[in-house]
């Protein structure tokens, strides 16, 4: 197609080649030049056959690009964003938006000044399943929301750790897995308003923690739990239950998120209802209800997305708003274990 969507990528790690070949499956979008000034991205640039670029303003300047995405470690997302609104560029931000609150607001603001769609990485939102349950909860086939229970446990390997940001404050399991299961929780069973933490960093003695156990209520008045941690082998994780990141995460059919209603109960991701037979109360026995969606690709969708957000076909799916909600819950999380007592959000 010779309208497709000209793409700069900014940071060429593991997810910004990730994003690059996306790109270059892609219908509607097509990479075209890459910004990073670390010595292994002149393999990637060559592998796709694109121009590199050793910093984000020089790419600006010389190409022609309709959107960006901006894969950076999270200290430095603010300043690539900042400076592809003042180019007019439409951009995919990778989660989190930001390392602190304060620059995602100011990467917000510096979007919506410059009229330019921001559209955050927080691609487990394109799932079908994810839409479907979201709305079996708002259309109440659940009754009343009373808690969700959510873990997420793996154990990484020590080569994992060889990039130096994901041992240090702004990396580690909190900022780089939980913000996931946040953004999910808030996605499917809305806003958390209280939050108390408790985190360890016993097991791989890095300055940030490995393991964390959260506690949370829900502006709906649910509560929840979420148990989180890098360094322990399991079955139970959202890229085991779906098949994302195969064959990093061998796929299995264990549902690591539970939510609970008063009328009835459903596991997540791979979709199953649990309703009484009869009365609902512990006398009846429960029957499964599988819910079937057609497998999609995430990551695909996403970059389709992203083309129809360029084109102004559609809204992003996150905003940067939205997604500095995710943030600020997660940093809630780092605060409540430092002061080991309940944050409250508004």
């Amino acid at each position: 197609m010779n309208d497709r969507l000209r793409i700069g990528l900014i940071g060429a790690g593991v997810i910004g080649q990730k994003h690059a070949q996306y790109l270059n499956g892609s219908k509607d979008c097509v990479l075209v030049a890459i910004a990073d000034p670390s010595p292994a991205a002149q393999a990637v640039a060559s592998d796709h056959g694109v121009r590199l670029h050793a910093d984000f303003e020089t790419m600006f300047g010389q190409e022609q690009l309709d959107g960006v995405i901006i894969a950076t470690p999270n200290d430095r997302h603010e300043s690539a964003a900042v400076c592809a609104a003042e180019h007019g560029l439409a951009m995919i931000v990778e989660k989190p938006i930001a390392a602190d609150l304060d620059a995602a607001l100011r990467l917000t603001a510096a979007a919506e000044r410059a009229g330019v769609p921001l559209l955050v990485g927080h691609h487990r939102r394109h799932d079908p399943r994810a839409r479907r349950a979201r709305g079996l909860i708002q259309q109440g086939a659940l009754g009343r929301l009373v808690a969700v229970d959510m873990i997420w446990c793996v154990n990484k390997p020590d080569s994992y750790f060889e990039l130096d940001w994901r041992r240090k404050p702004g990396g580690g399991t909190i900022m780089i897995n939980l913000i996931h299961e946040i953004d999910m929780l808030r996605f499917l069973c809305g806003e958390i308003v209280e939050l108390t933490a408790i985190t360890s960093s016993e097991t791989r003695g890095f300055e940030v923690a490995d393991s964390v156990a959260l506690t949370l209520r829900l502006a709906c008045g649910a509560l929840g739990s979420v148990l989180l941690s890098d360094a322990a082998p399991s079955p139970w994780s959202w890229e085991q239950a779906t098949g994302e990141n195969h064959p990093t995460f061998p796929k299995n059919q264990e549902n690591p998120i539970r939510i609970l209603g008063s009328d009835a109960a459903m596991e997540f991701p791979n979709l199953k209802l649990w309703r009484h037979d009869g009365p609902s109360n512990w006398h009846s026995p429960l029957t499964p209800e599988p819910v079937s969606l057609p497998p999609v690709d995430v990551y695909a969708e996403q970059i389709a997305h992203f083309g129809r957000v360029i084109r102004g076909e559609e809204a992003p799916i996150i905003t940067g708003e939205d997604a500095s909600r995710s943030l600020a819950a997660t940093l809630a999380v780092l605060d409540a274990a430092r002061s080991r007592s309940a944050v409250q959000l508004g």
